[in-house]
């Protein structure tokens, strides 16, 4: 989920922003680094930091793409470009866990675009734009 505090100074996220996204229970920012993933051998990416907003490190920035610019909204897709790899978050049904966490896919980083690292806002906390 993406959520901002209104003391933050929220704003629109746009074509190119960087950004971190916080799991919402555990508090610790997505992440990604140069470490091979366990099913597919592509880039991990797993979940970092410490539970505190200053915690974690560069390899927790992603840039969001957006076809067309603009700003993100609700159900477009975007690419989340991993900022010190210039990687993709991608994921496909071709690698999907058995154990501890059967049917689950795995989250990788990939080097190209295609659809598998198109993702998509459908639930979250959305707060309108400030004026």
């Amino acid at each position: 989920q993406l959520a901002c505090p209104l003391d933050l100074g929220c704003h629109s996220v746009k074509n190119g922003d960087m950004i971190r996204l916080q799991h919402v229970n555990t508090k610790r920012f997505l992440h990604s680094h140069l470490h091979a993933s366990p099913l597919s051998n592509q880039q991990e990416v797993s979940c970092y930091g410490d539970g505190s907003h200053e915690s974690g490190d560069t390899g927790d920035n992603w840039r969001v793409e957006i076809d067309g610019n603009g700003q993100w909204k609700r159900s477009q897709p975007i690419r989340l470009q991993h900022i010190d790899t210039h990687k993709y978050l991608h994921s496909h049904a071709a690698h999907r866990y058995r154990n501890p966490i059967p049917g689950q896919q795995e989250v990788t980083c990939f080097a190209y675009k295609n659809n598998d690292n198109l993702w998509s806002a459908e639930e979250g906390i959305y707060y309108p734009p400030q004026k």
